[in-house]
This record gives C-alpha cells, sequence and structure tokens, in this order.
C-alpha cells in the first residue's frame, strides 16, 4: 500500500513536471515564432526613401531636378526666338502639335548662359501641361538618391528656386558632389506669369 502511493506519488510528480515543460515548450516556441515575424517585419520595411533627382549642370554647379518633374530629356531642337519675351525664354519648338517654352536654367537662376552653339546641351522636357515647358542645360548627367544636407552646410540659399542642397549617392563617399536642389514651379513662377506669349 505504502509502495502503491509511492508509485502514484512519483506518477503525478512526473505529471506536473511533464506538463510544465510542454507548456515552457510551447511558450518558447511562441516567443521564437514572434521574434521571427518582427525580424521579417523589420526586414520587409522600406528604408525612408532619399530624394531621387537628375542631375543637370550648367557651368561649374550641379542642380538636382525632381525625377517626378522630369518627363524627358531631349538633344537640343531648333527654337523659334520669341521677340520681347522674358531672357530666360531662349524659343519655342513644336512637338506633337503642341509649342513648348525653352527656358535656359543658367539665365532663370541669374547665372551666364551657356553658348547656343553648345552640342552637348540637353532639353529637359518637364512633366506639365500647361504651359509645357523644357529647360535648356549644358548637360544632364544621370538619376541618382540625393542625401540633403542640413544645419550650416545647407544655409544661405542663393534664389528662391534653390529649396536646399545634397550630396550624390553615386559614387564613392569621397567623390560625392554637392547639388542645388531645385523647386520647378518657383523656377516657373518667377518669370512665366509676365509673359503674354502665345504657348508659354
Amino acid at each position: 500500500m505504502i509502495v502503491a502511493n509511492s508509485v502514484r506519488g512519483r506518477l503525478r510528480l512526473m505529471e506536473r513536471v511533464r506538463i510544465r515543460s510542454t507548456a515552457e515548450r510551447v511558450q518558447q516556441i511562441l516567443d521564437q515564432r514572434t521574434e521571427r515575424l518582427a525580424a521579417r517585419r523589420d526586414a520587409a520595411a522600406p528604408a525612408e526613401a532619399l530624394p531621387r533627382v537628375l542631375v543637370c549642370g550648367t557651368g561649374r554647379e550641379r542642380f538636382g531636378l525632381p525625377i517626378r518633374a522630369v518627363a524627358e530629356v531631349l538633344p537640343p531642337q531648333k527654337c523659334m526666338p520669341v521677340p520681347d519675351g522674358p531672357p530666360a525664354l531662349i524659343g519655342l519648338f513644336g512637338r506633337s502639335g503642341r509649342l513648348v517654352s525653352v527656358i535656359d536654367l543658367a539665365l532663370a537662376l541669374g547665372l551666364e548662359a551657356a553658348s547656343p552653339e553648345d552640342e552637348n546641351a540637353h532639353f529637359i522636357l518637364l512633366r506639365r501641361e500647361q504651359p509645357q515647358v523644357a529647360l535648356r542645360v549644358e548637360r544632364a548627367y544621370a538619376v541618382t538618391d540625393i542625401l540633403p544636407l542640413t544645419g550650416e552646410e545647407a544655409a544661405g540659399f542663393r534664389n528662391d528656386a534653390v529649396t536646399g542642397y545634397g550630396k550624390t549617392r553615386s559614387g564613392p563617399a569621397d567623390q560625392d558632389e554637392i547639388v542645388s536642389l531645385l523647386d520647378i514651379e518657383r523656377l516657373l513662377r518667377s518669370f512665366l506669369p509676365s509673359s503674354s506669349v502665345p504657348g508659354v
């Protein structure tokens, strides 16, 4: 009788230990799953997107145009001059039955204009309906991500259309270029409203 009680006691104890270890194992599995799901969610979460721009140049200056504002990069087109137009408006050309106003980016920013005979120049057709506008730049270089500069590095904008400065992220860190980030609408607002030229 004593032996039977002792055996029953041991069996109950073993059962309790087995239940506890099973519960612990279940909890451990749940904890591991939770950690794996959290890690997967962190890996899937996109990093904060850097501004993406088309880097273009005029003289020794580099500018970044928001890529969402750019429709197409074109070779230079033959332009029809605009009498009495703003100095930065260098002419008009036809595209798909519509007139496109061409604005020299350097002149629009108060910089020295490039030579009109420059064969390396590009026209950057902007993504806008009315008026249709292309910017003339000396060269369109590449589409790249930009790391915006902050603090003292970003101080002292020399033009209302320049909203900040950034470093290109396409090459080695020691070869990063500083670009002026442009707001297209601010750039155009400075002279387009005063123009009464048809198609502009």
